[in-house]
């Protein structure tokens, strides 16, 4: 048996003694990437109606002016970036978001729309592509089919229901979509140049194919300057809720891969909090290398959140 089939095999045994269950979603975007003007339209669609607006076909569609299986996008979209939590209301994040940026013109924005996108997992692919898959890789390149098999890997060793190989391409597909600008056409100048992760630059084609024959892409590191320090402390903050002490290793596996940063550049980041902010102070002792918070409780990350517009 191959080595890499055997240990999923071990591993699906092991979760179904221990009943280890991972939920993973890969559909609901009706195969819509989100659009700019979606985020705050489906907000000012809450606020219009009292109860829950997308459960009301007839008034979601009327008031956001697009079929049914786009409304659903919206909601969906909404979700995934953190703008409606479990209990199906609208959240800080979105609220601050709206109150200082409506049109999403500050990359803050866009970058707090990235973050939760990642770290709130309502859409799995996200996490798993920037976290996951790269784990333990030394590439930053990546294919259709190599993303599709590796979570098809990981749904076999969490012993859970297989996904449709539709579904996992519609998925990725979306996925692209979100990152990486299209050729310029008229179809597309208006449909899919105003997605709002394009400006972050986060994702390009490579140009080459691989031996399959498939479009390769790459993720891009960088130094990320458009990352303020107030920006960094609220995903520091957000991340490791309540701990007071973070190795450098963890925020570089977490922070580093959702904001695609160099070692480099995370390390600038963390320099400069701990110079504005007493209250931030990184420690290297012995090769220990370690973020220390004074102050971590849910006030103090939201008055970072109103320091990032306001700085």
């Amino acid at each position: 048996m191959d080595k890499l089939l055997h240990f999923d095999y071990l591993r699906l045994i092991i979760n179904n003694l221990l009943n280890v269950k991972e939920f993973l979603r890969f559909s609901g975007h009706e195969t819509f990437h989100c659009k700019e003007q979606w985020l705050t339209k489906g907000v000012q669609l809450f606020d219009n109606k009292e109860v829950d607006a997308f459960n009301d076909d007839i008034f979601s569609i009327t008031e956001l002016g697009v079929g049914k299986n786009m409304v659903k996008s919206i909601h969906h979209w909404l979700k995934a970036f953190g703008w409606i939590n479990s209990d199906g209301a609208i959240t800080l994040i979105a609220r601050k978001i709206i109150e200082n940026d409506i049109f999403l013109e500050n990359e803050s924005s866009i970058w707090l729309l990235q973050y939760h996108l990642c770290k709130d997992e309502y859409a799995s692919i996200y996490k798993i592509i920037f976290l996951d898959y790269f784990a333990d890789k030394v590439t930053q390149e990546f294919s259709e089919k190599s993303v599709i098999n590796y979570i098809n890997r990981r749904l076999l060793q969490n012993g859970t229901k297989s996904v449709s190989e539709n579904t996992l391409s519609s998925d990725f597909n979306v996925f692209i979509k979100t990152y990486v600008a299209p050729v310029k056409n008229i179809k597309t100048v208006e449909d899919d140049f105003n997605a709002p992760l394009l400006q972050l630059n986060l994702i390009s084609k490579t140009n080459r194919r691989n031996e399959s024959g498939e479009l390769v892409y790459k993720i891009n590191l960088g130094e990320q300057s458009s990352i303020s320090p107030y920006l960094f402390m609220y995903f520091i903050c957000d991340s490791f809720e309540n701990e007071t002490v973070i190795n450098l290793d963890s925020i570089r596996k977490i922070l580093g891969s959702y904001l695609c940063l160099t070692l480099d550049s995370l390390e600038n980041l963390i320099s400069q909090i701990c110079t504005l902010d007493n209250r931030f102070v990184y420690k290297d002792d012995a090769g220990i290398k370690q973020l220390q918070i004074k102050t971590n409780t849910p006030d103090f990350k939201q008055d970072l959140l109103s320091s990032i517009y306001e700085n």
